[in-house]
């Protein structure tokens, strides 16, 4: 067993709130096969959050460059996503 400390987080929202309906989509519509609500949760993190804690951190470079990029492209194929199943025509 590892002894690395862990951080923990725990959400709890009502069912019937979007914030819970998020999460109920989320648990039951995994975003890949064999994912879990934990893996969902984290990817949204790190597509959001990755590159700029690492520049916090005091990351440059190539391994921020890459970073970056790969959240972006997370980001810019969510966008497309949404675009396409909600029927938002954005003059492409």
């Amino acid at each position: 067993m590892s002894n690395a400390k862990q951080e923990i987080l725990s959400i709890k929202r009502d069912s019937e709130s979007v914030d819970g309906q998020v999460l109920n989509f989320l648990k039951t519509d995994p975003i890949s096969p064999g994912s879990t609500l934990s893996d969902a949760v984290m990817v949204t993190l790190k597509t959001h959050w990755l590159p700029l804690v690492l520049y916090s951190r005091g990351v440059r470079g190539e391994q921020l460059r890459l970073s970056t990029l790969w959240a972006l492209h997370q980001l810019e194929a969510q966008a497309n996503l949404i675009r396409r199943i909600c029927g938002i025509d954005v003059g492409r």
